[in-house]
């Protein structure tokens, strides 16, 4: 056995920019061990992030292979062709078996769910491999598979199309493979933890809960020094126009069709005061419509997809941003903590979150006091008040250095380790 070296499976890899590969850099980068990297390709690198990666000395620990492409890997309605992403998926999870060399460690990642085959495999073969699993969302009995509002809106194309991508690429047992055979598990957020422990022990429960949850440690979204610095000052530009940014995709269960009335009646009750909201990232057919059906597309500008550096650009200079999370019935837990809240926080930003109750982001700003909206447009209207009118404080209290982030993680490996 080679000690403190590990055999990392995380799918794409920086300095590809995407949520999922800044999240799994920032877990690793800290831990004591040396890394083989199994990733796809992700095609095109992020410019901002090549320069930080070759100054940070953390980054040499990483020996990195790619074994296929991301984009031929991926089922989904811009991309159909099932039998060759299939095949490709299954070539990176048998390029990962054998990537093997008698590595201490195993890290998996969602997604894709293929890094967890993988590390399925590799366990079978090798039990003594530590095997930390990590998830950046649940996989099992996932709110989004069952968002049936979104799926009746989706040609017929697209709806089989989602449902492939279910069965195949998002299997529920995929993530009851982890919670059984890992040694690790790793959460963003309290939130994340319980709702996957509670679907699994309904749907699953081979493990007992107790056993699980001796296993999950809390690794929170956290930020490198060296990279992103806090915000000194209120750093808004208060111009003319009042800009309201969004950044990150808007589909599935992160509805907004009741900020869009929101707006509708600030308009009308304030016509004088100039106002913009621009949004980066994925943005939904329906909403389009509804934005023209109202005669509000003079306030949106849509942006596409957005680069490291221009993105951390953008919400310096909204005067505030916006924050929609994932709605769900009230009485039910939110899994999903937004990656954005970090870079809200550090940036000191006035945030105006739409949200529910049992969300990690609710937790967070009512913290400080902040201006949280239900899903109603009469109290997005109220919020939309306070923030562009009466100039109300809102900000997110959430900001862990790398360090502070992965503290309890370096002691759980350390133990590992020893055994």
């Amino acid at each position: 056995m080679r000690k403190n070296t590990c055999l990392a499976v995380p799918g794409t890899f920086l300095p590809y920019n995407d949520v999922t590969t800044q999240l799994v850099y920032k877990q690793l980068r800290l831990l004591p061990m040396r890394y083989d990297v199994c990733a796809m390709d992700g095609e095109k690198d992020d410019p901002g992030l090549v320069e930080k990666l070759n100054l940070d000395p953390e980054y040499r620990k990483f020996h990195v292979e790619t074994v296929c492409t991301h984009r031929d890997a991926t089922f989904s309605i811009r991309n159909v062709n099932l039998l060759k992403s299939l095949s490709v998926t299954k070539q990176y999870a048998q390029a990962a078996v054998n990537m093997y060399s008698d590595q201490q460690f195993l890290y998996t990642s969602t997604f894709p769910t293929a890094s967890i085959r993988a590390g399925m495999e590799l366990k079978k073969r090798h039990p003594e491999l530590i095997w930390i699993a990590s998830f950046s969302d649940p996989i099992n009995h996932s709110p989004y598979k069952y968002d049936t509002k979104t799926i009746r809106s989706y040609y017929p194309v697209e709806r089989e199309c989602f449902y492939l991508y279910c069965h195949f690429y998002v299997r529920d047992r995929d993530e009851a493979d982890a919670f059984e055979n890992a040694d690790l598990l790793l959460f963003i957020c309290e939130e994340q933890r319980d709702f996957m422990i509670e679907q699994y022990m309904k749907y699953f429960h081979a493990v007992d809960e107790k056993t699980i949850r001796d296993k999950c440690v809390i690794v929170p979204l956290s930020y490198i020094p060296e990279w992103n610095s806090p915000a000194e000052k209120d750093n808004a530009g208060h111009g003319e126009v009042f800009t309201l940014a969004h950044f990150g995709r808007i589909y599935g269960l992160r509805i907004i069709e009741e900020f869009i009335y929101a707006l509708f009646l600030f308009v009308k009750m304030y016509p004088n005061r100039k106002l913009r909201i621009e949004q980066y990232g994925e943005f939904r057919r329906s909403d389009l419509k509804l934005i023209r059906k109202l005669g509000l597309t003079d306030y949106f500008v849509i942006h596409d997809k957005f680069s490291y550096e221009e993105g951390y650009q953008r919400m310096s200079e909204a005067d505030a941003v916006l924050l929609f999370d994932t709605i769900m019935p009230e009485d039910e837990i939110q899994p999903y903590l937004p990656s954005k809240v970090l870079e809200y926080s550090l940036l000191k930003k006035n945030v105006l979150a739409v949200t529910t109750s049992r969300s990690p982001a609710y937790r967070l700003m009512k913290k400080t006091d902040s201006v949280v909206c239900r899903y109603d447009r009469h109290d997005i209207l109220r919020g939309l008040e306070d923030i562009v009118l009466h100039g109300k404080t809102s900000r997110i209290d959430y900001s862990f250095t790398n360090e502070e982030a992965v503290r309890e993680l370096k002691e759980r490996i350390s133990t590992l380790s020893e055994r």
